[in-house]
């Protein structure tokens, strides 16, 4: 079984980059959802784990923990 970590940047407080009524947290969640949609949908042997999948703040060293602790094969970030 292998072990996906999707890290969607940003959350809560930390909106990222905002421009033309975008906001990064906003996005980099969506694609996340998607990526963790199409990872279990489309493969076998896989499991996801997110960082986040609302729009809450999570510390950068909690995200490293949390993958870490999980035992994550691959982390990606989003951002």
């Amino acid at each position: 079984m292998v072990k996906v970590f999707l890290d969607a940047g940003h959350g809560g407080h930390d909106s990222g980059v905002a421009s033309n009524g975008l906001r990064e947290k906003d996005l980099v969640l969506k694609i996340a959802l998607k990526t963790r949609d199409i990872l279990l949908n489309e493969y076998s042997n896989i499991e996801v784990k997110l960082s986040r999948d609302t729009d809450k703040f999570v510390l950068l060293n909690d995200r490293a923990r949390m993958a870490r602790d999980w035992g994550a094969d691959a982390f990606v970030s989003i951002h």
